[in-house]
């Protein structure tokens, strides 16, 4: 079990006022085709779906998370599956971290944790903007190698 998402955020004095004005603008879920899976995640098989969910926010940082789902754990399609994320946008950093441990037990261990990850991922970025820039523009560089490596693709 992963501790309560808003033990994982820390808040400091400076970094206050930027959390509170960050709001999720827009969710991004992208499961890898078999040549990127093998890339990222070595030996992964054909018995799994691997790829990366971005957390883009209205002051231009993103949080990132990573996913690994046994094909057994996916009930109905890659869309669907993705799809409880949308509730998220719009909502302000805490606010988000706070539904996340709302949803749990309803979203499953792999989704929660997912989501949790990228948003902690992201608060820890604003709390460090400059390590946060380099990572935003090495990832947005490779948005074109994302979508032609990927076997789904949904947004919110």
């Amino acid at each position: 079990m992963h501790p309560e998402p808003l033990t994982l955020v820390r808040v400091s004095d400076e970094c206050t006022e930027l959390i509170k004005e960050c709001k999720i603008i827009r969710i991004e879920c992208f499961r890898f085709d078999c040549e990127l899976s093998d890339k990222l995640q070595p030996g992964h098989g054909t018995d799994c779906h691997c790829g990366i969910l971005t957390i883009s926010t209205n002051l231009g940082t993103c949080g990132l998370g990573q996913f690994v789902i046994p094909c057994g754990n996916l009930k109905g399609d890659f869309v669907q599956w993705a799809s409880v994320f949308q509730k998220l946008k719009g909502l302000p950093l805490q606010d988000g971290l706070q539904y996340v441990h709302q949803k749990q037990e309803a979203w499953g261990e792999v989704r929660s944790h997912l989501m949790a990850t990228a948003l902690t991922n992201l608060s820890e970025k604003l709390e460090n903007l400059s390590t946060a820039s380099e990572q935003e523009l090495s990832y947005l560089s490779n948005r074109t190698y994302l979508f032609e490596h990927s076997g789904a693709y949904i947004s919110f």
